[in-house]
């Protein structure tokens, strides 16, 4: 839904497009919830239905009339007579469309929405009472707002954007054409005052002196709006603000102005006797159109469309076309959709945005709109370029500070926090699935069923006797579920789960439990792969570890060799080869011998041990397309996967710190404080490994975004790119993994918790 005053655009979370209705597509439309596993024909074409009602969005916007926009184009006088209204049309819409209790707004009206039925009431009234037609209407209006005048002041309603200086205003207007109004008298006089407090703060404002932030509500200004600077902001369509009501108050409190007219009959040709809140909105509703479908997780049925649309936002975006750079939502949202599409933009079009002072004293920046922050702030996060990228930077740190400001402000509404409060955890500290859930809800059987799989392998290969929990199973399964949720990926998801699990057992083994010669039994069982049964096995655990081990990699290879067409099992079993070795370093001279490693040391070797380029090389496999050796051997391969270990590392060894300085295990953080020799404290040491990761994080974003000479399919690149989005999410309240008590919320959304059971 968009709210506001004829309502000024301003998305709730709930991303319904507001005025814009998309055809006839609903939200349940839009938020395709998935088949059971069991799913009867009718719910596949109701299915099948419901994505051709979205495919057909995307050609055609179908707009919803605005009662407050079309009052005030109502009120405009003809050109020739100031006796005469300029669009009747208008006027015959405003009589045809009252509702049976008085009022005109939105229809349905919402019990939270009664100040924009005030508003919209109102609006309608004058341009009655304006012309003197509609006796009728306008006394069943007064009585609506005699009924619902208890509303103006209330602290629960959601007020529009500029309330406090348009409803005034037009209780003035209806003082001057002897309307009068059912209203408090002591009401009145509070609101008039409580106007005139605002105008003259705009007035005095502290950065400009001038009425920025008023002026996007000139019609609530009336004659105190300077007119004459205002036309200086007229848009080449001929509009304010892309605003019928504001470009017909133009007209109303100021001389004719032929491309005003133009704007406003342009609207009237299409629509015929009414005006939307906003137009054009072909930009505006494409851009929410894609991101809430991306949101929804659902953006994979509509690849075309998408590609179509953004196509064209770039082509726009090349241009400057004024519609996406005019306002600075739909500019921060055609650059992060853009950027993270793979479409090359720069940030310096985000220049403007980069000093929180100027941003409040441009016309961008005049709403104070939480909305546009939100933006401004997501686009900073896509920063990928250490020098050319300060300017998102910038934006961060005032957003981020705002926004932090803002929370602690008891006035601002529970939904706007929350928004604010996901926004600064860091896009790429979210799970896929997780933050599809804050908007639909779903409940993937398939999901299930493959954990169960993975159950049985778990308990088959006896795991629980190594001393593993099957709260790693859960958490493994979850991970992998959250970021990579495509039903044609089942097969990577449940390699890339056990996976996690074997690389945690090991992980273990060499950091508490094992000994050195039993690590170097496993690694000898490895590199004598076919013929294991010659080597022996030292323990009952290294025998229980190697045996899942070799039926995992057997099974995985067989599926891999199906979708490749060619064998891969040696390229596995190397991958294991070299982590092991690895791991047998940590141990033999980092551990038992208790040397210090330099950082490059310890990178080089502790990189591997993280297991990313384990489990993600290997799912690569499994994901689809046909990858050859040259690709996987590449300096391409080599990079990605270089950066999303070096990310992975840094992020675990923040979090683990502590628990391994317990351990007597080696850790960045103490490296760097032992190197320094106690000049620079665990706090210094963090700050620089926080600077580390996020130079390898944008090098590894700047790369997945990469078209140019790239051999690897976006896909395959996407997940080394999910796989750090799930270190940040793991490590958020400490280690996840290992205890994951903050992650039984998220596990029971992802793979539990039926629809009827989720509330956001």
């Amino acid at each position: 839904m968009i709210l506001g005053l004829r309502s000024k655009i301003i998305p709730l979370p709930d991303h319904k497009l507001g005025n814009i209705k998309l055809g006839s597509v609903t939200k349940d439309a839009i938020c395709h919830r998935p088949c059971r596993v069991r799913c009867s024909h009718s719910t596949a074409s109701s299915m099948e239905e419901a994505k051709e009602r979205i495919r057909e969005t995307f050609g055609k916007i179908e707009l919803s009339p605005s009662s407050y926009d079309t009052a005030w184009v109502a009120m405009v006088p003809s050109r020739y007579s100031m006796n005469q209204p300029c669009f009747p049309q208008c006027l015959d819409w405003i009589l045809e469309n009252q509702r049976e209790d008085g009022s005109w707004g939105l229809n349905p009206s919402h019990p939270l929405l009664v100040k924009d039925s005030l508003s919209s009431t109102l609006a309608s009234l004058l341009a009655l009472r304006k012309w003197r037609i509609g006796d009728n209407q306008v006394q069943r209006g007064l009585g609506f707002i005699e009924t619902h005048g208890w509303a103006v002041d209330n602290k629960d309603q959601i007020s529009p954007l500029g309330f406090e200086i348009i409803f005034p205003c037009m209780i003035n207007y209806a003082e001057k054409l002897n309307l009068d109004l059912p209203l408090d008298p002591n009401l009145v006089n509070m609101m008039l005052c409580e106007r005139e407090l605002t105008i003259e703060r705009a007035l005095k404002n502290e950065f400009e002196g001038n009425m920025a932030n008023v002026e996007y509500f000139a019609e609530g200004l009336g004659e105190l709006c300077h007119w004459k600077e205002m036309m200086l902001r007229q848009r080449h369509n001929g509009s304010l603000f892309d605003s019928p009501a504001t470009t017909a108050a133009a007209l109303i409190y100021h001389q004719y102005d032929e491309k005003c007219f133009g704007y406003l009959n342009s609207i009237l040709k299409l629509h015929d006797n009414w005006v939307p809140t906003i137009c054009p909105t072909k930009i505006h509703s494409n851009l929410f159109l894609v991101d809430a479908l991306q949101n929804l997780g659902v953006d994979r049925y509509f690849k075309t469309e998408v590609k179509r649309v953004l196509d064209e936002i770039y082509r726009l975006w090349l241009e400057k076309n004024e519609e996406i750079f005019s306002d600075v939502a739909h500019c921060a949202m055609a650059f992060r959709l853009l950027r993270m599409n793979n479409y090359e933009v720069s940030s310096v079009e985000l220049e403007g945005f980069v000093d929180q002072e100027h941003f409040f004293t441009t016309s961008s920046g005049k709403l104070m709109n939480h909305v546009a922050i939100l933006e401004l702030h997501r686009a900073s996060q896509v920063a990928i370029h250490e020098r050319k990228d300060h300017i998102l930077d910038k934006i961060s740190t005032w957003t981020r500070n705002f926004m932090e400001q803002k929370l602690l402000d008891k006035h601002i509404p529970d939904r706007s926090k929350k928004e604010m409060e996901f926004a600064m955890r860091k896009f790429y500290g979210t799970f896929d699935r997780v933050e599809t859930r804050r908007y639909i809800e779903s409940y993937k059987m398939d999901s299930f069923k493959i954990l169960k799989a993975a159950y049985r392998w778990f308990t088959d290969c006896k795991l629980e006797q190594v001393g593993l929990s099957q709260q790693y199973l859960y958490t493994s399964y979850f991970i992998i579920a959250a970021i990579l949720f495509e039903p044609e990926y089942a097969d990577a998801r449940l390699a890339y789960a056990k996976y996690a699990i074997i690389i945690t057992a090991v992980d273990d083994f060499f950091d508490c439990f094992i000994c050195k010669e039993e690590l170097q039994n496993i690694i000898e069982l490895v590199e004598r792969w076919e013929g294991y049964s010659t080597v022996g096995f030292r323990s009952e655990r290294v025998r229980i570890f190697f045996l899942a081990l070799y039926k995992m990699v057997e099974e995985i290879a067989a599926k891999a060799e199906t979708k490749q067409g060619r064998c891969v099992k040696d390229h596995l079993i190397n991958l294991w080869i070299d982590m092991l070795k690895c791991m047998l370093v940590e141990l033999d001279l980092w551990k038992i011998k208790s040397t210090t490693p330099s950082i490059e040391e310890y990178l080089s070797v502790a990189c591997v041990t993280i297991g990313v380029p384990c489990f993600v090389l290997t799912s690569l496999y499994l994901l689809g397309p046909k990858l050859s050796k040259d690709v996987i051997e590449s300096s391409e391969v080599s990079a990605l996967c270089n950066c999303t270990a070096a990310v992975a590392r840094l992020i675990n060894d923040i979090h683990s710190y502590k628990r391994e300085q317990a351990e007597s295990s080696t850790n960045m953080v103490s490296i760097l404080i032992t190197q320094s020799q106690g000049t620079i404290s665990e706090e210094e040491a963090i700050r620089q490994i926080k600077e580390m990761m996020e130079s390898k994080r944008r090098e590894l974003l700047g790369m997945v975004l990469q078209n140019k000479e790239s051999q690897l399919p976006q896909v395959c690149k996407d997940l080394f790119w999910t796989t750090i989005n799930a270190a940040y999410s793991i490590h958020t309240h400490g280690d996840g993994y290992r205890f994951p008590e903050e992650f039984k919320n998220h596990i029971n959304d992802v793979i539990y918790k039926p629809l009827n059971q989720y509330s956001p």
